[in-house]
C-alpha cells in the first residue's frame, strides 16, 4: 500500500514566480512591496498550488513541521500556469490605490459590485481599464474587478467582479 505524502511548502520555480510577477505587472504593482518569501503548498494530486509568503521568523517553525496546509501570509493560487489572487492581498495592497490599478465605487456601486453585479459609470468615483482591485469610497477593498468601456452610443464604463468579498457567502463557505 502507497502512503499519501503530507502537504508541504516549497520554494517557488523560476515559472511560478514569474506567473505571479506577470500578474502583479498587470496591475501596476513591484513584486518586493507584497511579497518578500514566497512559497507554494504543495499537496499530491491537486488541482493548484496555493501561495504564501512566509516571513522569516515563521520560515524556521515552519520547516519543522510534518504537515502543513497553511501559513504565512496567504497571496493567492497558481492553478495551469496561472496566478488567481486571493482576497487577502487586497488589503496588502490597497494603499497603493492611486499608483496602481484600481476602481472605487460609491456606495450604490459597492452594493451591486458585493452582489456580484456589473457597476456602470453613475457608480464609478475612479476607473482604471483591465484587471484592477476595486475599493468603497472609504478606501476600503472590495474585490478584484476588469474595467471595461463599450462604445455604443456613448461611452459607457463598467466594472465586472471576478472575485469579491461576498462572493465568499454566496457560495456557501
Amino acid at each position: 500500500m502507497q502512503t499519501k505524502k503530507e502537504p508541504k511548502l516549497e520554494k517557488l520555480t523560476q515559472q511560478d514566480l514569474n506567473i505571479i510577477k506577470k500578474f502583479l505587472s498587470e496591475i501596476g504593482v513591484n513584486p518586493s512591496s507584497v511579497m518578500s518569501d514566497p512559497m507554494k503548498l504543495v499537496i499530491e494530486n491537486a488541482y493548484y498550488n496555493d501561495i504564501f509568503d512566509i516571513p522569516v521568523q515563521l520560515k524556521e517553525l515552519v520547516s519543522n513541521l510534518n504537515s502543513i496546509y497553511s501559513s504565512g501570509f496567504y497571496l493567492g493560487y497558481i492553478k495551469k500556469k496561472k496566478f488567481y489572487p486571493g482576497l487577502p492581498l487586497l488589503r496588502r495592497i490597497s494603499r497603493l490605490c492611486y499608483e496602481i490599478n484600481c476602481i472605487k465605487l460609491n456606495e450604490f456601486g459597492e452594493k451591486l459590485f458585493l452582489y456580484g453585479k456589473k457597476v456602470e459609470n453613475d457608480n464609478i468615483i475612479l476607473f482604471k481599464e483591465g484587471l484592477s482591485l476595486v475599493l468603497n469610497q472609504r478606501d476600503e477593498p472590495l474585490g478584484w474587478g476588469i474595467g471595461k468601456v463599450i462604445n455604443v452610443h456613448k461611452e459607457i464604463k463598467i466594472v465586472e467582479p471576478i472575485k469579491d468579498l461576498g462572493w465568499y457567502l454566496r457560495r456557501g463557505g
